[in-house]
């Protein structure tokens, strides 16, 4: 499409740009109707330290492990996840691609604490199963190598609830999305020029026309410059995240696992997720926190690129490993890696999904959950850009983007 991109006469109905999870699933839902020309624009992985050193912009979703889950003390999140993973099935087999492990996911915190109660509350308004863990015991019955104290609870949720592969994810949208006429630029986005066609300045791909933007660029928004758009309330967020190698052996033992969220609330949370596979074909038990922590903020694209070219900070895993210890107190933690990720906040809580003007809508703000309702953020952001109309039973005044 390299001839189509440089010349002025070929013009895209709607222009995606960010090739996340958000942008990724706007774009497969949006080419559904094969009349509507699309195009999806964004940087692929890199595969070298040297690429790596070259880039500006990155993608959250360059991992292997992110939990997915209903559950949440937010009903409209709830309402998201449902729906996203709802559809995970039907987009492997449609992709070809295996992504989706509904392991579980156990929720752990002080018993009649405000997290624990929020948890059991969410299931019964969305009428989820749950099953209910009051001692370690009870606990040990099914998961022999898990520990919990003694002031703790745990509810199971084996709802389809587990965890995803974002890679894998962001591939088969993408792979969905070509197969139904979308075209995928890999290419870096320099600028967004509004006139009565809007022109999509690539770094090395020319200049991209179209009617209709979307812009889906996570923590980077308001990192390219985009006519007209004013400065949106965003938090972007430092992510230090640990994976620690364990053996075939240890990772045979613990296939059984599910997702962990444990909560103390004396702390900042954390996840652990099971034994995962990687693409050096060794096995790794990811963790990080859950939740905010302070004083981590990025404010430019000079510190984006800075902290994404670090492997995190390992103090900040300090508390986190004491976490995993005492959840698993026969693991040994000799071999942890260390590794950068951002992380996206609204306002609001919620995702923004908005059209700032008649031709522009914005999607962005995972606020640490992204990955689990990526798709349906993607499906109401295509409606949205593509008809004005706002497709979901949650009002859309809960979206609306917060300027600063």
């Amino acid at each position: 499409m390299d001839e189509q991109i440089m010349g002025e006469q070929f013009i895209y109905d709607l222009c995606i740009v960010g090739a996340g999870m958000f942008g990724s699933a706007a774009a497969r839902h949006a080419s559904t109707d094969p009349s509507i020309k699309v195009c999806l624009v964004g940087p692929a992985e890199p595969t070298t330290p040297e690429e790596r050193s070259r880039r500006s912009f990155f993608g959250a979703h360059y991992d292997e492990g992110r939990i997915t889950r209903v559950l949440d003390a937010v009903p409209a999140c709830q309402i998201l996840a449902k729906h996203s993973i709802g559809r995970l099935r039907e987009l492997e087999e449609v992709s070809g691609m295996s992504f989706y492990n509904p392991v579980g996911c156990i929720f752990m915190g002080g018993k009649n604490s405000n997290y624990m109660t929020e948890i059991d509350l969410a299931g019964r308004a969305e009428k989820v199963p749950l099953v209910y863990y009051h001692d370690e015991n009870e606990l040990r019955t099914k998961y022999p190598y898990l520990r919990m104290k003694n002031d703790e609870c745990a509810i199971l949720d084996e709802n389809g609830a587990g965890y995803i592969s974002p890679r894998k994810l962001v591939i088969a949208q993408k792979k969905v999305a070509k197969s139904q006429g979308c075209d995928v630029i890999e290419n870096e986005v320099k600028e967004i020029i509004s006139h009565s066609i809007h022109e999509v300045k690539t770094v090395s791909k020319g200049t991209i026309h179209a009617k209709k933007i979307l812009i889906a660029t996570g923590a980077f928004t308001g990192f390219i410059h985009v006519d007209d758009l004013k400065p949106i309330a965003l938090e972007r967020l430092r992510r230090t995240v640990a994976l620690l190698h364990i053996s075939k052996e240890e990772a045979e033992k613990l296939r059984s696992m599910p997702s962990v969220i444990r909560h103390d609330e004396r702390l900042v949370g954390a996840y652990i997720l099971p034994p995962i596979k990687y693409p050096d074909g060794e096995y790794y038990i990811k963790f990080g926190p859950s939740g905010k922590l302070k004083n981590e903020e990025i404010n430019s694209l000079e510190e984006m690129k800075e902290w994404y070219l670090l492997n995190g900070n390992e103090d900040l895993l300090k508390t986190h490993l004491k976490f995993v210890t005492e959840l698993f107190p026969k693991i040994k933690l000799s071999n942890v890696e260390t590794m950068s990720c951002a992380c996206c906040y609204s306002l609001s809580g919620l995702p923004y999904i908005d059209k700032i003007s008649p031709t522009v809508t914005v999607a962005c703000a995972g606020n640490g959950k992204g990955a689990k309702f990526s798709d349906e953020v993607g499906r109401i952001a295509a409606k949205l850009s593509l008809t004005g109309e706002w497709d979901s039973e949650i009002p859309k005044e809960k979206f609306k983007v917060i300027f600063q």
